[in-house]
């Protein structure tokens, strides 16, 4: 995608604009761009000779041009050792007086970091690479990408898409669903809002080039068009920008790339579920159908699960604006299918009372439990079921419940009532061996860190603290300390 200041916009009217895509007419420029980068040249020597080429043709084209065909040729590889060190080693006696002396010390500094010194000292600044192969470029292809570029780059600076295509829609509201975008789907007529970057106050860059991966597909659908609200310029002057198919040339083949989980906590969730759910005939869908809601607005839950011809949904709320939080509620408020949230706690769970068939809240990862459990209201209750052996069999020091309910090929929840064996003590979600947690048991627990003991024995060690009584005291998100145990 090109650098948004790149992206060249015409004004049309007020508060209206386009871009400026490239046409046949500009195939001359993309020939002699083409034509200043040869192999063993350094991309800054390339830069420098593109300077006359800038007077005669609009600067930002060839800019983008060098851009587009800068992402297409190969470079040096960079230095096996941080040339910061390199220089370090070279500058740290001061400036030297002479050329003998300078040569002396790139000797000595090359023996010592066993790398060219001269060759690598610049060599993390992109100017200093030098191009080790130029593919063959054609200007007709170049120009399409340049396009497309183009177009990527103009959702750097969006605060809002609206999305619309004769067919593929569907494709892309998944698509925006699973790369975690914020978005809104009308069912009448057919469009998907986007919530672009500038609409943010922080993680602006990611969302923006995350939301970038999703032009390829908006435009290998047939009749799309879009509508952008894009900030423009240091004022930050909010421009409504249009563009649809055939307005310029596009790739005449794109790849796309499988968009897979964008939101860690979404793929835990997903794996915990499958697991727990094992053996009890239900199937977790990870792209269940959109439910439309009373005002035919359209809403993709995160997860279905499935048994039979019943479905259930699980909406996972995470990281939301307050904007498009208020949007989800109201939407949440007319479906009549039933939804699970599983809200993080930092959006204030309040809000969601009411809300779907329930509320369950997360810090760092999600409690599977809870969820299996109104999974199992909704759909298991009198379906039958695997059932777990009348024994069980362990030989692993420790070993989660979902871990055996996995190989054994049944739920998490059949094997809660079953007596560990001999040798071993359930946990809530472990099985341990006695002499581990006796080993736990003899350390000098008050005052450790969480981490320490969870690294030496297992991560079983939390639930294990907690039944014996132990308090934690928190120290960030991922460590914390052992206090002593509350006196009865």
């Amino acid at each position: 995608m090109l650098r948004s200041s790149l992206v060249r916009l015409r004004r049309t009217g007020e508060g209206e604009a386009r871009v400026v895509f490239a046409s046949e007419e500009d195939l001359p420029a993309f020939e002699d761009v083409i034509a200043h980068f040869r192999q063993g040249l350094r991309l800054g020597e390339v830069l420098e000779s593109l300077k006359p080429l800038r007077r005669v043709y609009d600067p930002k084209l060839v800019d983008g041009i060098a851009f587009v065909v800068m992402r297409r040729v190969e470079l040096e590889t960079p230095s096996p050792v941080d040339p910061r060190l390199i220089r370090r080693a070279l500058f740290e006696g001061g400036p030297a007086l002479d050329e003998a002396e300078r040569e002396a010390r790139l000797r000595e500094a090359s023996a010592r970091l066993g790398v060219d010194a001269a060759k690598y000292m610049y060599s993390d600044l992109d100017i200093e690479r030098v191009i080790t192969s130029v593919p063959e470029l054609r200007p007709d292809e170049l120009l399409r990408e340049y396009n497309l570029a183009a177009l990527q780059g103009l959702m750097l600076r969006a605060l809002r898409v609206r999305v619309q295509a004769s067919s593929g829609w569907r494709e892309v509201l998944r698509a925006a669903k699973r790369l975690g975008l914020m978005y809104e789907a009308h069912g009448r007529p057919a469009a998907v809002d986007l919530y672009g970057p500038a609409s943010l106050a922080r993680l602006t860059e990611r969302y923006g080039r995350v939301l970038a991966r999703l032009v390829p597909l908006i435009v290998s659908s047939k009749g799309w068009r879009l509508e952008a609200e894009v900030m423009v310029g240091r004022s930050g002057r909010v421009y409504r920008v249009r563009a649809q198919e055939g307005e310029a040339p596009m790739p005449l083949s794109l790849r796309r790339e499988e968009v897979t989980f964008d939101s860690s906590v979404e793929e835990e969730l997903y794996r915990k579920l499958v697991s727990a759910l094992r053996g009890t005939g239900a199937e977790v869908l990870r792209e269940p159908e959109a439910l439309a809601t009373e005002a035919g607005d359209l809403f993709i839950p995160d997860f279905g699960v499935r048994l039979g011809d019943r479905v259930v949904y699980i909406e996972v709320v995470g990281f939301w604006t307050r904007e498009y939080l208020r949007s989800k509620l109201r939407k949440l408020s007319s479906l009549r299918a039933p939804v699970l949230l599983v809200v993080n706690e930092k959006l204030g769970p309040e809000r969601f009372a009411g809300l779907g068939e329930g509320v369950v809240v997360y810090r760092d990862s999600v409690d599977v439990a809870p969820v299996y459990l109104w999974v199992k209201s909704k759909l298991l209750q009198g379906a039958p079921q695997a059932t777990a052996p009348a024994r069980l069999e362990l030989e692993k020091p420790y070993e989660s419940l979902e871990e055996v309910a996995s190989r054994l090929g049944v739920s998490v929840d059949a094997l809660r009532s079953l007596e560990p064996p001999r040798g071993y003590v359930k946990l809530r979600s472990y099985f341990v061996r006695e002499e581990l947690l006796r080993a736990l048991a003899n350390e000098r627990l008050e005052g450790a860190r969480l981490s320490q003991l969870s690294s030496r024995y297992g991560p079983w060690v939390q639930e294990a603290l907690t039944s014996m009584g132990y308090s934690l005291s928190w120290v960030g998100l991922t460590d914390a300390i052992v206090r002593r145990r509350a006196q009865p």
